[in-house]
């Protein structure tokens, strides 16, 4: 079992490496690109949420965050039902981004995968489901 800890170790790397590389010039490296793909999939989620989503620190997530702001992807609304509540709104530039950030997602899922049957792949799928409902418990 040790060497499926550093199987799920080597994925999360080589995505974060590849997707840092491919992203740098638009200003989403340091995996800021994880970071806008949560903030666009997941309308009115708060930076507190983020950063639990995405199990990382907050003050991290805060940095992060910041960034996305200052290149213009991201920012902070007011929730009208409750005003200290700043949820993270893409801005179009954020929103423009989001087709290349999934064909990223679709291509490097399809290069880790080709090698597997469509059976295999529902397979896979599933188990790291369980894996990862078991870790976040």
């Amino acid at each position: 079992m040790p060497n499926l800890l550093r199987s799920i170790g080597l994925i999360a790397r080589v995505t974060a490496t590849r997707g840092n590389r491919l992203f740098q010039a638009e200003h989403l490296g340091n995996n800021q690109f994880i970071y806008l793909m949560r903030i666009i999939e997941t309308p009115g989620i708060t930076q507190t949420e983020l950063a639990a989503q995405l199990h990382v620190d907050p003050s991290t997530c805060l940095r992060t965050v910041r960034k996305l702001i200052a290149n213009g992807y991201v920012t902070r609304g007011i929730d009208a039902a409750d005003k200290k509540r700043r949820p993270l709104v893409p801005t179009a530039a954020g929103r423009a981004r989001y087709p290349e950030l999934t064909a990223y997602e679709t291509q490097i899922i399809a290069d880790g995968t080709r090698a597997l049957s469509p059976g295999e792949q529902a397979i896979l799928t599933e188990l790291l489901a369980k894996v990862a409902a078991n870790l976040r418990q």
